[in-house]
C-alpha cells in the first residue's frame, strides 16, 4: 500500500468566523509543521475576488477572457502558499512515501470562497508551474478539515453498505440517475451473490446498495436510523436557498407533504438527517458522504454565520464529505461516482482515490475545470493504513467467494447474461488477487506483524489461487478442445502459487493444521499430475494430522470444528494414497464428516467449507474415479446438494482475527 504522509498548513486570524470581508489589510497567521509562524495577507478586495471566482461557474464560454481569469486565480492560491515558508520543505518525500497530504486547517468563512485546490505550484514547490493538486513530481492530495473534527475515531475496517438518494424535483432539471446508478451497481459487483430464480435483483442488491430514487430527508433519516451505512452518495441539484438576505446553497430534495413540491435542504439539516438516532446504541455514522451536486462546498455568504453544505455535514462527524465547490458537469459527476466507489470498496486509501479522481477528471474534458471543483474535508485515523490493510483482506475474500459462485452458477445452472461469462469471473478473482495485501508479500510487513494475522492473510491468497485456478478449469471445460489436457497450464500454475503460499504459512506455525492439510492436499495432486503417483508425505501428514487431533480439543467450539474438517480431509488423502505404514488403521474421512454434521450448527460456514472442498476431489482435484467417487460419496453426507450452500466467506478464529480459508 503506497505511503501517504501527512502534511498541515493552518491559517488562522482573531475573530469570529464569520462577518469578514476578504482584504488586504486581514492578517492571517500561517502555521505548518514545526516551522515558525508566519503573517500571510491576501491581495484582493472582497469584490476583485469575487470577480475571478464569477469565471468559475461557466457564465462564458472556454473564451481567453475565462482562461485567463482561472490562471490568474490558481496563481493567486499559489502565492499565498507560497508565503508559508516551511510548507515548502514539507511538501517533498522521503524513502517509501509515494504521496503526501496537505491538509488545509482553516475556521475563517472568507478563507473558505476561496479555489485552495486549483492553486498552481508556486516557486520551489514540486511541479512548478502546473496545477499543485495535478503535478505527478511528487503526487498531492488536498484536503479540507475543520478544526477539532471528531471523525478519527470511527472504524473503517467494516462491511460497506452504499445508501443512494437522488432527487429532482420539479423545476430543476434532469439528472443523470441511470448512469450514476449504473457506476454504484458495477462498483458492488465483485461482491453480489449468485444469479437465482428465488431472488430478485433488488432482493441480492439489498445488502449492499439501498436506492432512494425521488429522495426526500425524511426518507433520508429513516433510512439511516434503520440501516448502518458506510456510504451515503447524493444526486441532486444544488439551489440558492430560499427566504434568505445573503447568498447560500442547499440541495434540491423532493418535498415530504407535496410531491410536487421542492425541499431546499441545507447543510445542518442533511447534518442531522445523516447523524440520526439509530435503531440501537448510538447514532448512525457514515465514514463517507459523496455529494454530486453544484455549489455543495460552495461557502457563500461570508456576513451571516453558517458554512458550506459539505462542511456542516463534516463538521456533524462524518470523517469524509466530498462535493463541489462550483458548477459540477454531469458528465463529471458520473465520472467521481464511478471512480470514488470502484477504489474505496475493494479498501483503497480515500486520499489516493481522490487524487485520481482529479487527474480522471482533468484528462476527461480539457475546457471544464471539475477536477479543481471538487473539494473534500477529510479527518481520517492515524492507523488508517492498518485499517485499510486488514479492509483490503476482508473485501478481496469476500469478492473471491461471490466470483467463485458466480463461476459454479454459470456452470451448473447455465444462467448466462447476468454475471458475465468466466472471462469477467477470472478478471474478478485475479483483480481481488492483485489488491490483497502480501500479493507480493514481505514477512515483516506492519499489518502482518502478528503471527496468527500473518497466517490468515497466506491462507486467503493461497485459497484466491486455489480459487482462480478453479475458474480457469470451469471455463476451460466449458470451451474444450477435443484432444486438449484435461487441466490448462494456467490454472496448473495458480495451483502452484496456492502451495507456495500455504507452505509459508506452514512455517510461521508448523502446529497450524490448516495450512499443513493444504499443502499436503496441493504437493500431492501437482505431484500425481506429473507422476501419476499417489504419494503422501507421510511424516508431514502424520504431524499434521496430530494437531488437528489435538485441535478437536479447543475450547472455542468454532475452531474444533474446523480441526474436525481438516481430519475428514486428512483422511480422505490419506485412504487415496494407500497404506502410510505398516500396521496403520485404516484411514476413516466418514467418522469425522458424520461427527461434523452431528456437532455443527445448521449451515455451519466448516461443513459448507469441506463440502466444496471434497467437491473439488471430483473435477480440479480429481486423482482418479475411484478417488473421486468417494468424493462425491463425502460431498453427499455433507447435508445436501452443493448448488443449495455458497462458498464460505471468513471465519474468525478465538482472537477474533480471521484464521481459515478453503
Amino acid at each position: 500500500m503506497p505511503k501517504i504522509r501527512s502534511v498541515k498548513l493552518e491559517l488562522l486570524r482573531h475573530g469570529p468566523p464569520h462577518n469578514q470581508l476578504i482584504s488586504p489589510l486581514t492578517r492571517y497567521m500561517g502555521l505548518s509543521g514545526r516551522h515558525e509562524p508566519v503573517t500571510v495577507t491576501l491581495p484582493y478586495e472582497q469584490q476583485s475576488i469575487l470577480t475571478l471566482l464569477r469565471a468559475l461557474r461557466y457564465g462564458e464560454k472556454n473564451t481567453p477572457t475565462r482562461r485567463t481569469q482561472i490562471r490568474e486565480i490558481s496563481a493567486a492560491m499559489g502565492q499565498l502558499m507560497e508565503k508559508v515558508p516551511g510548507l515548502i520543505a514539507d511538501l517533498s518525500l522521503d524513502g517509501e512515501e509515494r504521496f503526501i497530504q496537505l491538509r488545509l486547517v482553516f475556521s475563517a468563512s472568507e478563507l473558505a470562497l476561496l479555489p485552495f485546490e486549483m492553486a498552481d505550484a508556486a516557486r520551489g514547490f514540486p511541479g512548478e508551474g502546473s496545477p499543485l493538486a495535478l503535478q505527478q513530481e511528487v503526487p498531492v492530495v488536498l484536503t479540507r478539515e475543520i478544526r477539532g473534527a471528531d471523525g478519527q475515531a470511527l472504524p473503517w475496517n467494516i462491511s460497506p453498505r452504499i445508501l443512494f438518494a437522488a432527487a429532482a424535483p420539479p423545476g430543476v432539471g434532469t439528472i443523470p440517475f441511470k448512469a450514476h446508478l449504473l457506476a454504484l451497481r458495477g462498483a458492488v459487483g465483485p461482491w453480489l451473490p449468485r444469479a437465482s430464480a428465488h431472488i430478485s435483483p433488488t432482493e441480492r442488491l439489498s445488502p449492499f446498495l439501498t436506492i432512494l430514487p425521488s429522495a426526500t430527508l425524511e426518507q433520508i433519516q429513516t433510512a439511516c436510523a434503520e440501516g448502518t451505512y458506510t456510504h451515503v452518495h447524493i444526486l441532486a441539484h444544488g439551489v440558492p436557498q430560499p427566504d434568505t438576505s445573503e447568498v447560500r446553497y442547499g440541495l434540491a430534495l423532493c418535498d415530504d407533504a407535496d410531491p410536487s413540491g421542492m425541499d431546499v435542504v441545507d447543510g445542518e439539516r442533511l447534518a442531522a438527517a445523516l447523524r440520526v438516532k439509530a435503531c440501537g446504541d448510538g447514532f448512525s455514522s457514515p465514514l463517507v458522504v459523496t455529494v454530486a451536486s453544484c455549489d455543495s462546498g460552495q461557502q457563500g455568504s461570508v456576513v451571516l454565520p453558517g458554512s458550506s453544505l459539505v462542511h456542516a455535514v463534516h463538521n456533524a462527524g462524518v470523517p469524509l464529505v466530498i462535493g463541489s465547490q462550483y458548477p459540477l458537469t454531469k458528465t463529471g459527476s458520473v465520472t467521481m461516482a464511478r471512480t470514488l466507489y470502484a477504489g474505496l470498496l475493494w479498501g483503497k486509501d480515500p486520499r489516493i482515490c481522490l487524487y485520481e479522481l482529479r487527474q480522471q477528471l482533468r484528462r476527461q474534458d480539457r475546457t471544464t475545470h471539475d477536477w479543481g471543483s471538487l473539494i473534500a474535508y477529510a479527518s481520517l485515523p492515524d492507523d488508517m493504513e492498518s485499517q485499510l490493510g486488514e479492509f483490503k483482506t476482508i473485501q478481496a475474500h469476500r469478492a473471491l467467494t461471490a466470483s467463485m459462485n458466480r463461476a459454479h452458477n454459470l456452470t451448473e445452472k447455465q444462467i448466462k447474461g447476468v454475471d458475465g461469462d468466466f472471462d469477467d469471473v477470472i478478471d474478478d478473482i485475479r483483480h481481488a488477487i492483485s489488491v490483497m495485501p502480501d500479493c507480493n508479500p514481505e514477512p515483516d510487513a506492519s499489518f502482518l506483524a502478528a503471527q496468527e494475522n500473518r497466517i490468515a492473510k497466506l491462507c486467503i491468497l493461497g485459497s484466491a489461487e486455489k480459487r482462480q485456478a478453479q475458474a480457469l478449469y470451469l471455463k476451460h471445460n466449458e470451451d474444450k478442445i477435443p484432444g486438449a489436457p484435461r487441466l490448462p497450464d494456467d490454472a496448473l500454475q495458480s495451483l502452484e502459487r496456492s502451495l507456495a503460499f500455504y507452505r509459508r504459512a506452514a512455517t510461521i506455525n508448523a502446529h497450524a493444521h490448516w495450512p499443513g492439510t493444504q499443502v499436503l492436499s496441493l504437493s500431492m495432486f501437482l505431484r500425481f499430475h506429473k507422476t501419476k503417483k499417489m504419494e503422501l508425505e507421510a511424516p508431514l501428514w502424520a504431524f499434521v494430522e496430530a494437531s488437528a487431533r489435538y485441535g478437536l480439543l479447543h475450547p472455542d467450539p468454532s475452531y474444533a470444528l474446523w480441526a474436525c474438517a481438516n481430519l475428514a480431509e486428512l483422511h480422505f488423502l490419506a485412504l487415496v494414497a494407500g497404506p502410510l505404514r505398516a500396521g496403520d488403521p485404516k484411514p476413516s474421512p466418514e467418522r469425522f464428516v458424520t461427527q461434523l454434521v452431528e456437532q455443527a450448527p445448521t449451515n455451519a460456514v466448516q461443513a459448507i467449507a469441506l463440502r466444496w472442498q471434497f467437491h473439488r476431489y471430483t473435477h480440479i482435484l480429481r486423482f482418479d474415479d475411484t478417488s473421486a467417487a468417494f468424493a462425491a460419496k463425502l460431498t453427499a453426507m455433507l447435508t445436501g446438494p452443493l448448488a443449495q450452500g455458497d462458498a464460505p466467506d471468513e471465519q474468525t478464529s478465538q482472537s477474533g482475527t480471521l484464521a481459515r480459508s478453503r
